[in-house]
């Protein structure tokens, strides 16, 4: 039998609604006991939805209980740092939404408490368990692919604004814009598959094109504040120089005159790999590029599915909670990708490359 776990989760918002709650809930042994919002009926209605006993409108009075062994954030960026530490000094678990936190400070702040609690801190990278970036990272990592000289990803939006006005697209609350939200994922991915190896340099070049005009607006947790705020960015470059020589470059868009795209491309030495579902199509969207007997070889590999695997991290974190395992994104590693976004921001305010 597995051992309980018993959760609650701060925030109650869309991401909560559609992912966190449904992910534990089908987790054998979690009970997900509380939940609170700022917005309390926000938090009502999701407790009446998924018939979770206990509902608050403080995350303080949430992490006092003492029948709660972890808990789950999922507020706006601002306040990952503090939910996060308040927890893990109250003895709890935590795994927070992406990114880490809004500054590297706080960031550090975030992974001295949980080593100091000695508990889980954990980040819901939810873009790692995709069967083919698991492959891409599990042949990187066994040397495959070579010495990897370049790595690119992109992941663009046609209108993929998150409202406007709203949190996201207020710099207090969430950091930054597109670089935060979604360059925070393709990066992860990239480095992650890559091993985070050191880098040398950061070079940024982010801008604001459509969302101060209140064009390119999305349907992903959309909100349009009249009169509202918008004084983050919307489209980003990102180049990564290696210690080791290579290159890494990562784009991406919340809007953007071009079609939806998401691509990741590996090259090393021996061998290449294209990760390309908009042109490859989702049944097979990895190509695998290399030479034999002097003849290129282009392979289309067949990649398990998984059934959800966006929930894969939630299911790595409960294992951690028990002592069973690692979470499937630490803390550290979440801090060494904000290290890297915090640099293209610097690069980008100063007009050139940084030193990190």
């Amino acid at each position: 039998m597995s051992t309980p776990v018993r959760i609650g989760i701060v925030g109650a918002g869309a991401v909560v609604v559609h992912g966190h709650v449904p992910s534990l809930q089908a987790i054998p042994g979690v009970q997900v006991i509380a939940i609170c919002d700022t917005n309390l009926a926000r938090a009502q209605e999701a407790a009446a939805k998924f018939n979770i006993p206990h509902v608050f409108a403080d995350y303080r009075d949430l992490i006092a209980r003492d029948d709660v062994d972890a808990i789950t954030v999922a507020v706006p960026n601002v306040f990952h740092a503090p939910v996060a530490i308040a927890a893990l000094e109250a003895g709890k678990h935590v795994l927070c939404e992406k990114p880490l936190a809004t500054s590297v400070e706080d960031g550090k702040a975030m992974v001295a408490a949980a080593e100091k609690a000695g508990k889980v801190l954990a980040i819901n990278m939810s873009n790692r368990p995709r069967p083919e970036i698991l492959m891409l990272r599990q042949m990187a990592q066994a040397g495959r692919f070579g010495k990897i000289t370049y790595a690119f990803g992109r992941m663009l939006r046609r209108n993929g604004i998150p409202g406007y006005g709203s949190w996201f697209t207020r710099k207090e609350l969430a950091g930054g814009g597109a670089t935060m939200d979604i360059g925070v994922h393709m990066l992860d991915m990239v480095y992650w598959i890559l091993g985070f190896p050191p880098v040398s340099t950061v070079r940024g070049e982010i801008q604001a094109v459509h969302g101060p005009y209140e064009r390119g607006l999305g349907g992903w947790g959309a909100d349009h504040v009249p009169g509202g705020t918008f004084d983050v960015d919307d489209l980003a470059a990102i180049h990564l120089r290696l210690a080791n020589g290579g290159l890494v470059t990562i784009e991406v868009t919340w809007a953007i005159h071009a079609r939806n795209e998401e691509r990741i491309q590996i090259a090393g030495d021996l061998a290449g790999a294209d990760y390309f579902p908009d042109l490859y199509g989702r049944d097979h969207p990895l190509r695998i590029y290399r030479t034999e007997d002097g003849v290129p070889v282009e392979v289309a590999p067949d990649v398990p599915k998984k059934e959800w695997a966006w929930a894969e991290g939630f299911r790595h974190f409960v294992a951690a909670c028990r002592g069973e395992g690692a979470p499937l994104a630490t803390g550290a590693e979440g801090l060494a990708v904000l290290r890297l976004l915090e640099a293209a921001y610097r690069s980008a305010a100063a007009g050139t490359e940084v030193r990190v």
